[in-house]
């Protein structure tokens, strides 16, 4: 453990592959999605010297036999039509020989396992440059969301590294219907979500769903977070914690309807940040929700500062 901890001084990470991009540009999947955002992020972040190139985790497509640790053989077989797809997502009909919506999903999904992998190998933080794909179920997509890939990832290192007790943290603006579904039955997961859009409500043990209050301002929302997530992580102590930090509660958000400003949307990333790393816990952090073309600002502001922190 010591050695864990001490090795994470400076191993922060993140993972991305021009695929995250590619694989949209065409996609059509909503024009409120900007496809260029974690290039833009990848590139400033470089151009700032905190990351160089080779630093840079590259990650591969997710394989079918992984995905089937969450999702049935029926649904990957449905999804491997593209028209599916298009219906699934709700999109416009495209190519019906072109799986590229399927492989971006896909190729994003291997970049949170392979955060996960090296976050808990070296006991640090890790972000992926997407990701947070938490309205796909096991046998549905949901909200733009093709597969799950925080699920796919927990269920592979729950498999491979025999480890137990994890934490979701999801702070997109919407509530993380296939998360909770998935892990339903599952107390070793434990569900912790602040959103002000709710999807469903479930009967889960180890399951803290907290519903905004209408205008909720950026003190409040701070104010329940800090409420909420020290105990949670002392109480229920985990050996990992994922956290899809979505930008959608950004008061520039074109979908969201919350107020929270860039500066506090920063101090609630750097909070959980914090806390996690107060508890020497491994963490992956993934985008989650944001819409328009200032969003992918939210994301770059959280992931300079650790690494302007860690440096």
């Amino acid at each position: 453990m010591i050695k864990r901890i001490l090795s994470a001084r400076k191993c922060e990470r993140i993972v991305f592959s021009h695929e995250y991009y590619h694989g949209m540009l065409d996609s059509r999947i909503d024009a409120s999605f900007d496809a260029m955002k974690f290039k833009k992020i990848r590139d400033l972040l470089i151009a700032k010297n905190l990351v160089t190139r080779k630093r840079i985790l590259i990650p591969q497509m997710i394989s079918y036999e992984d995905m089937e640790l969450v999702h049935s053989k029926n649904y990957l077989k449905r999804i491997q039509n593209p028209l599916n797809v298009a219906q699934d997502l709700k999109i416009e009909a495209i190519d019906p020989w072109d799986t590229h919506v399927l492989e971006y999903f896909r190729i994003v999904t291997g970049g949170t396992l392979m955060a996960a992998e090296y976050a808990y190998e070296h006991g640090c933080t890790v972000f992926n440059l997407g990701g947070g794909f938490h309205h796909a179920h096991a046998e549905k997509a949901g909200g733009f969301c093709l597969i799950n890939d925080v699920a796919i990832a927990i269920k592979k290192l729950q498999t491979n590294r025999k480890i137990d007790r994890i934490i979701i943290i999801d702070l997109d603006y919407h509530e993380g219907d296939g998360n909770l579904t998935i892990f339903e039955d599952h107390p070793e997961v434990f569900t912790f979500s602040i959103h002000a859009s709710d999807w469903m409500e479930i009967d889960k043990v180890n399951n803290r769903d907290i519903f905004l209050p209408e205008n909720c301002t950026g003190a409040q929302y701070m104010a329940i977070l800090k409420q909420e997530l020290p105990g949670i992580c002392k109480s229920f102590s985990p050996d990992m914690v994922f956290y899809i930090a979505g930008s959608d509660p950004y008061e520039k958000d074109i979908l969201g309807d919350l107020n929270l400003t860039r500066a506090e949307m920063l101090e609630r990333n750097m909070y959980v940040y914090d806390c996690i790393k107060a508890h020497n816990i491994p963490m992956v952090v993934v985008a989650g929700g944001g819409y328009g073309k200032e969003s992918w600002e939210v994301y770059y502001d959280f992931i300079e500062n650790v690494l302007r922190k860690r440096k």
